[in-house]
C-alpha cells in the first residue's frame, strides 16, 4: 500500500489494525487525507509524514499512539483538519502559537490525547482562524487565555478538564460565532456574565460549564440561547422563570444547589425544548402541568429532589418521551396512569419514592420499555405477567418493595434478554453532539457500581428484597443474555433448577437468604461466564458440585454459609460422611427435642423481656419526657432496618462490607 504514490485518499476507519503507522508512509506523494479514527493503532506518529505536503486532513482519533506530536506537522502549508484526541500521548506542545506558523487548520482537536499543551503570550499568525478548537485535558492553567477573542470564526470551543481559574470574561459571548461552549471540569469562579448571545450551531448548541467552582445566580437574559448545560456547579437560588420563554431546545442544571419550584415558563405553547435535566439540586413543589405542552421533550429528569405529589396527567402531551426519571423525590400514591399514555416511552426510573400499591397490567402495553426501575418504594401484590409483552426490556429492578406471590412463570417473551443483542450499542439520546446516558445502579459481583451509560448487553433482573415465595421457575433459564440475575432476601423455596445452567452469559447469580432446598445443580458448575455467586442462608443439602472454574467462586466458602445440611460449606456438615443427613430427617429426629427446647427458650424470652423492657423503658417512661420520645424513636428505627431489606448504594464500585449486625439481622 506505501507504493501506492498517486493515491489521494484513505480512510481505514473503525476497524480492528492494530502496529504502528510504517515510515515509508512517505511515498504517498499525492495523499490528501489520511483517515486512522478508532483502530487499534499504537507507537509514534513517524516524522516522515510530513514529508507529505499535499496533506489537508490528518485524523488519528481513537487509538494508542504515544510519544510526541511531531513538531513538522504545523509546517504543512495545506493541513487543514488535525485530529488526535482519545490517543495516549505524553509529550508537549511548547508555544501553540508557534506550532501553527505555517499551517492553520479549519479543525484542531488536540483534547484527551495526552498531550500538554502550552499557551504562550505569542501572536498567532492572522490566518490562524480556527472554526473547530479543542483543548480538553491538556493541562492548561490559568485564565481562559485571551487570544481566543481574535478567533472570530470560532464555532466550536471546548476547554474542559483543565485547571482553567478565575471568571467567564465577558468578551467569550462576543465572539460573533460561537455556537459551542465546553468549559467542564475546570476551577473557574465568580457569575455568568449578564448577556448571553450564542449563535445556533446547526440548531442545536451548548453552552457548558460543568464541575466548575462557579457560583451565583444564573443570569436571566437566556433568551437566545439553544442549549445550556450548567450542570454540576455551585449555582443557587431559583430556576430563572424566562429560562423557557426563548428557543432553547437544551436545558441541563443538575448537580447544583438550585431551589424553589420548578418554573411553569419552562414549558409554554409551541415549546420545542427536547431535553430538560434538573436532577440533583434542591427543588421542591408538584411537577408543573405547563409540561404538558412540551410536546417535543424526549428526555425529562427530576431525579433527586424534593419534590411531591404526583405526575400530571397533563404530561401525556409529552408525545415523545422517551426518558423519565422521576426517582430520589417524595412523590407517593399509585403507579402513575399517564405513563400508559407515553407510547414512546423507553426508560422509566421512579425509585426511591413513597410510591405504592400494585404494579399496573398496562404496563405491557409500553412496546419501547427497555429499563424500568422501581426499587425502593413500596409496591404490593404480585409482579404481573403482563411484563412478558415487552420484548425490548433488559433492566428490571423491583428491589426493596413488598412485592409478594410467584415469580411469573412465563418469560419467554422477554426477547431482549433471551437473546443478548452483541452491537453494545449504548441506550442514550444524542443531542448537540452530547452523550446524555442513563444512569443505572447495578448489583451484580459483589458489587454496587452506578452505570451512566447503560449497553444493550447490560441486562439484569433484580427482585430482591421483597417477600416474594413460591419456587424458582424453570423458564428462568431461557434468559440465556441475563448478565445478574439477583433473588435475594425473600421466601422462594424449592430446588433450584438444572435450567439456570442454560443462562450462558450470566455473571453474577445472587440467591443468597431464601428457602431453597435440594442439592445445587451441577449445571451451575459449567457457567464459565459466572464470577459472583451467592446461595448463602438457604436449605441446601447434598454437596457443592466441583469443576476448576467453580471452585474459585467461594473460596472461604461464605457463598455457601447458613446451609447446615449442604456439605463443603463452613457450617456445613462434614463429606467424609457416608450418609448426608437431610433437614427432612433431622427434623423428625429433633422435632421432640425442639419441643422441650422451645418451651425453655419461651420461659427465657418472657423472663428477658419483663426484665429488660420494663427495666429500661419503666425508668425512661416515668423520668423524663424527652427521653421517652427519644426512645421510641430510635425503637422506630431499629424496627425499620429489621422489616424492610436496604440496599448499601455506592457512587463508585467498592465492594459492600456486611456487618455482624447486618447479617444478624436478615
Amino acid at each position: 500500500m506505501m507504493n501506492l504514490s498517486r493515491l489521494e485518499k484513505l480512510r481505514l476507519d473503525m476497524n480492528n489494525i492494530s502496529g504502528e503507522i510504517s515510515p515509508s508512509i512517505s511515498n504517498l506523494k499525492s495523499l490528501q487525507l489520511l483517515s486512522l479514527l478508532q483502530n487499534s493503532f499504537h507507537g509514534l506518529i513517524p516524522d516522515t509524514i510530513c514529508s507529505i505536503s499535499s496533506l489537508r486532513c490528518l485524523l488519528l482519533a481513537g487509538n494508542s499512539f504515544t510519544g510526541n506530536i511531531p513538531n513538522c506537522i504545523g509546517q504543512l502549508n495545506e493541513l487543514s483538519y488535525l485530529e488526535v484526541s482519545s490517543n495516549k500521548m505524553n509529550g508537549s506542545i511548547p508555544s501553540l502559537s508557534s506550532f501553527f506558523r505555517n499551517s492553520a487548520p479549519y479543525l484542531l482537536i488536540l483534547g484527551f490525547s495526552g498531550l500538554t499543551v502550552k499557551l504562550d503570550q505569542q501572536p498567532f499568525p492572522p490566518r490562524f482562524q480556527p472554526q473547530l478548537l479543542s483543548l480538553d485535558s491538556c493541562n492548561i492553567g490559568g485564565k481562559i487565555p485571551d487570544f481566543i477573542s481574535n478567533l472570530t470564526k470560532l464555532v466550536f470551543l471546548s476547554l474542559s478538564n483543565n485547571s482553567l481559574s478565575g471568571t467567564i470574561p465577558s468578551w467569550l459571548f462576543n465572539l460573533p460565532n460561537l455556537g459551542y461552549l465546553d468549559l467542564s471540569f475546570n476551577r473557574l469562579q465568580g457569575v455568568i456574565p449578564p448577556s448571553i448571545k450564542l449563535k445556533s450551531f446547526f440548531m442545536q448548541t451548548t453552552l457548558k460549564l460543568r464541575n466548575n467552582l462557579l457560583h451565583g445566580l444564573i443570569p436571566q437574559q437566556l433568551e437566545n440561547i439553544q442549549a445550556l448545560d450548567l450542570s454540576a456547579n455551585n449555582f443557587t437560588g431559583n430556576v430563572p422563570a424566562d429560562v423557557g420563554l426563548g428557543n432553547i431546545r437544551y436545558l441541563a442544571l443538575s448537580d447544583n444547589k438550585l431551589f424553589g419550584r420548578v418554573p411553569f415558563s419552562l414549558c409554554q405553547e409551541n415549546c420545542e425544548l427536547m431535553l430538560l435535566d434538573l436532577s440533583s439540586n434542591n427543588l421542591f413543589g408538584t411537577i408543573p402541568t405547563s409540561f404538558g405542552n412540551c410536546s417535543s421533550l424526549v428526555y425529562l429528569n427530576l431525579g433527586s429532589n424534593n419534590l411531591t405529589g404526583g405526575i400530571p396527567e397533563e404530561l401525556q402531551g409529552a408525545k415523545r418521551l422517551s426518558f423519565l426519571n422521576i426517582s430520589g423525590n417524595h412523590f407517593d400514591g399509585p403507579f402513575p396512569a399517564v405513563v400508559h399514555r407515553l407510547e414512546r416511552i423507553s426508560v422509566i426510573d421512579m425509585g426511591n419514592n413513597k410510591l405504592s400499591g400494585k404494579i399496573p397490567e398496562f404496563i405491557g402495553d409500553l412496546k419501547d420499555l427497555r429499563i424500568l426501575l422501581l426499587e425502593f418504594n413500596s409496591f404490593n401484590g404480585s409482579i404481573p405477567e403482563e411484563i412478558n409483552a415487552l420484548e425490548n426490556l433488559q433492566f428490571i429492578g423491583f428491589s426493596n418493595n413488598q412485592l409478594s406471590g410467584p415469580i411469573p412463570e412465563k418469560l419467554s417473551g422477554l426477547k431482549t434478554i433471551i437473546n443478548r443483542p452483541k452491537d453494545k450499542n449504548l441506550l442514550g439520546f444524542i443531542i448537540s453532539q452530547l452523550y446524555i446516558g442513563v444512569q443505572v445502579n447495578l448489583v451484580a459481583k459483589g458489587l454496587s457500581m452506578q452505570l451512566d451509560m447503560v449497553g444493550t448487553y447490560n441486562n439484569e433482573l433484580d427482585l430482591s428484597c421483597n417477600n416474594l415465595s413460591g419456587n424458582l421457575p424453570s423458564e428462568l433459564g431461557h434468559l440465556q443474555g441475563l448478565y445478574a440475575l439477583n433473588l435475594s432476601h425473600n421466601r422462594l423455596s424449592g430446588n433450584i433448577p438444572t435450567a439456570i445452567g442454560n443462562i450462558s452469559l450470566l455473571e453474577s447469580l445472587d440467591l443468597s437468604y431464601n428457602n431453597l432446598s435440594g442439592e445445587i445443580p451441577v449445571s451451575l458448575a459449567l457457567l464459565d461466564p459466572l464470577s459472583t455467586l451467592n446461595l448463602a442462608h438457604n436449605n441446601l443439602s447434598g454437596e457443592i458440585p466441583t469443576s476448576p472454574h467453580f471452585d474459585t467462586l467461594s473460596r472461604d466458602g461464605l457463598a455457601y454459609i447458613g446451609n447446615k445440611f449442604l456439605c463443603g460449606a463452613p457450617d456445613g456438615i462434614h463429606c467424609d460422611r457416608e450418609d448426608f443427613p437431610t433437614p427432612e430427617s433431622s427434623e423428625s429426629e429433633h422435632s421432640e427435642e425442639q419441643s422441650g427446647e422451645w418451651k425453655m427458650v419461651l420461659a427465657l424470652a418472657f423472663a428477658g423481656y419483663v426484665v429488660g423492657f420494663w427495666g429500661l423503658f419503666g425508668v425512661v417512661y416515668l423520668v423524663n419526657e424527652k427521653w421517652r420520645k427519644a426512645y421510641w424513636a430510635s425503637v422506630d428505627r431499629i424496627l425499620d432496618g429489621i422489616i424492610r431489606c436496604r440496599k448499601i448504594r455506592v457512587s463508585s464500585v467498592k465492594p459492600v462490607i456486611f456487618s455482624s449486625f447486618y447479617l444478624f439481622v436478615f
